[in-house]
């Protein structure tokens, strides 16, 4: 929202239109049609910026990556790195209630506030897709499963990216910043995007606007806490995918660490 009201950016009214992963055969015309034309009076075609926000992009195949970059070689991409474990739980949970309304492991469905799902059914989905009612091996079975595990290793896929884009071309960020410091990590952003610093650009947006939290997941589970034998269990399997991405961290020169509260960064830039 807040990227939309800069002049030189367009794009898409919906956050994940996930046309690489989901909706690559809609085609290049079907794309193109979801970024606005209405372009600003200070803007003009040629100086105009194009860009969405799907964060599965990041567990996108070889091939996908290869022809994203033979059709945009100058990409700007950002990857914003959440913890792992809050990553995974959220991940479970919102999959666990989708599963629940019938879909498919690994679906995602529409937000519930835009469905008009009565009161009743509503109490039903929160106690139906409460954790409680699901022992640890089949979360444990869900987080290996490939839908879950090619969106935590972070290492892995942005390897990927980085096999057909400079570094220079990929900015990566701490979530945590967000909270920390949101005006610093859109500023951060902006720069990446358009390659030319501009501190007047979020002088102006309130700090409470910056805070807002959007897209928050529905229903009374969606915060639900998890339990310390799972979370024992989790880490497990999610330590060493973090150690992978810390050395990424590391080799790409970037002074901050997923997963350490003291470096949660206020530096995210590369050295």
């Amino acid at each position: 929202e807040m990227l939309t009201s800069l002049p030189r950016l367009s794009l898409p009214k919906q956050k994940e239109i996930h046309f690489w992963d989901w909706n690559r055969d809609k085609g290049l015309g079907w794309y193109c049609d979801q970024f606005p034309r209405n372009y600003n009076s200070k803007s003009t075609t040629s100086q105009t910026i194009y860009g969405e926000i799907t964060p599965c992009y990041m567990a996108l195949g070889d091939e996908d990556v290869k022809e994203i970059h033979t059709l945009f070689p100058k990409l700007r991409i950002i990857f914003i790195a959440r913890d792992l474990m809050d990553r995974a739980w959220s991940a479970l949970l919102m999959e666990l209630r989708n599963s629940v309304r019938g879909m498919k492991s690994g679906e995602f469905g529409m937000d519930e506030g835009s469905q008009n799902i009565d009161k009743y059914h509503l109490q039903k989905l929160d106690r139906d897709s409460h954790p409680d009612n699901y022992d640890d091996n089949y979360f444990l079975s869900r987080l290996e499963h490939s839908t879950h595990a090619s969106r935590n290793d972070y290492c892995g896929g942005l390897r990927r990216w980085l096999n057909y884009f400079p570094k220079g071309q990929i900015l990566i960020l701490d979530y945590r910043d967000i909270e920390l410091d949101p005006k610093k990590v859109l500023s951060q952003c902006i720069h990446h995007i358009i390659g030319e610093a501009d501190p007047n650009a979020v002088d102006e947006i309130p700090k409470e606007i910056l805070a807002k939290k959007v897209n928050a997941a529905t229903g009374s589970t969606a915060n639900a806490p998890i339990r310390n034998s799972l979370k024992v269990k989790m880490q497990s399997v999610l330590l060493p995918v973090q150690d992978n991405f810390n050395k990424l961290l590391e080799d790409l020169g970037y002074s901050w660490r997923l997963g350490n509260n003291e470096n949660s960064s206020h530096s995210n830039s590369a050295r």
